[in-house]
């Protein structure tokens, strides 16, 4: 095996196109980068972009969701395989095929995921 070895003339290459600034230390206070002010993050996208990745979001396969292996092993005996089927089912129809408990638990999973059923407040 062979290991690194320093040789002369080695330089250590800085690939990136980024202006280069000197260490901190020798810049003056005046100069020194201060932190940018605090930012909320809001982001805003046009109503046709929010409907193309809700449907995105609608083709996910079930096993994107946080679920019990035994709730998702139901919901997809009973032919739920994608988020979107979950969605636009009727939270009455959902509690006839699952359960309170199962359905519950699908409710709270599509909340944490960022989403909620069709209809529901």
């Amino acid at each position: 095996m062979y290991a690194a070895a320093d040789c002369e003339g080695d330089q250590l290459q800085n690939t990136s196109s980024a202006p280069q600034l000197p260490p901190t230390t020798s810049l003056p206070p005046a100069l020194i980068p201060t932190a940018l002010p605090n930012r909320t993050g809001i982001v805003s996208i046009s109503a046709e972009t929010y409907a193309r990745l809700l449907s995105l979001a609608d083709q996910a396969p079930l096993e994107a969701l946080a679920l019990t292996p035994r709730t998702l092993a139901r919901a997809k005996t009973l032919g739920y395989n994608r988020i979107g089927q979950i969605r636009g089912t009727p939270t009455n129809r959902l509690l006839a095929d699952l359960g309170e408990d199962r359905a519950d638990e699908l409710k709270r999973a599509l909340y944490d995921f960022g989403m909620r059923q069709h209809g529901s407040d």
